[in-house]
């Protein structure tokens, strides 16, 4: 595609910034790499895949490791009717070598779950370490996997605890609850605590965590590290049923049941609606 095209095809799908994309499409056409993923991305939200591969082909060739991670993607997405599990793994691997930190989480996710590649704990773990190191974030929570699981290392409490709380502090919402989660329960050695619990159901609650958000509507039913309060407790488990779950919306439904039969009616309507969704 050349400038004036490109000008075009901006304007085609009425795309903000045109000057803006027009500077970074001369730039990649005189070998700027960073411009040239950014216009092979914005070919990608748009379906534009055979120019979007096109350029992201020819950056890998160059050894650019943000375009291999980038083309990586595309193959586990399959898109434009390419993908292939080994080509990613191999796009992966090699963005990994150059010090991609991403591609080394998705390197070692592929080892991890046998994807492209045979199953190899070690590798995964050597992997996830590199990532963690340059401040992957679910690099960390999968660290705290292994260690507690023992995948590729023995099971070590303390090392899992260690690299969950990392990754929630990083701000990983599977991380946030499942920290909450080991206080609520007193695991990998630490002491039972419900209201440290309910401060990162909090947190994981704030970013849309379903299973969060219920467990504090449990929590206030509950008394658990808070005062009871059951109206408290039916606006969490009002959130976590907009969020798709099924026990906080019977739970709701329960609620109604013995105060307002229109508001019960609506929620049994909503649980119909989950469940239905569930079965097919």
């Amino acid at each position: 595609m050349e400038h004036n095209q490109f000008r075009s095809w901006l304007k085609q799908h009425e795309i903000e910034h045109r000057e803006k994309w027009l500077e970074q499409f001369d730039s990649a056409f005189n070998g700027d790499e960073q411009a040239t993923v950014n216009i092979a991305l914005l070919y990608k939200e748009y379906g534009q895949y055979e120019e979007m591969y096109d350029l992201l082909d020819k950056a890998s060739e160059r050894k650019n490791s943000e375009a291999m991670y980038e083309l990586g993607n595309c193959y586990i997405e399959e898109l434009g009717e390419k993908g292939s599990e080994r080509q990613a793994f191999l796009l992966y691997k090699s963005a990994a070598q150059l010090g991609h930190r991403d591609a080394m989480n998705n390197l070692a996710d592929m080892y991890l779950n046998g994807e492209g590649t045979p199953v190899d704990e070690k590798q995964a773990l050597g992997w996830f370490k590199k990532a963690a190191q340059l401040g992957v974030a679910e690099a960390m929570f999968t660290l705290g996997m292994m260690f507690e699981q023992g995948l590729g290392t023995k099971c070590d409490e303390a090392e899992a605890f260690v690299y969950y709380s990392r990754s929630a502090d990083q701000q990983d919402v599977e991380a946030m609850y499942r920290i909450g989660m080991i206080y609520f329960s007193g695991e990998l050695g630490q002491q039972q605590d419900n209201a440290k619990a309910l401060e990162w159901f909090l947190k994981a609650s704030e970013e849309f965590h379903v299973d969060a958000t219920f467990n504090i509507g449990f929590c206030y039913e509950n008394g658990h590290g808070v005062a009871r309060d059951n109206e408290k407790a039916i606006h969490y488990y009002k959130k976590a049923s907009l969020l798709g779950d099924v026990e906080a919306t019977k739970r709701v439904v329960n609620y109604y049941e013995q105060k307002d039969a229109a508001e019960a009616s609506k929620w049994r309507e909503k649980l119909k609606v989950l469940n239905n969704d569930r079965t097919e």
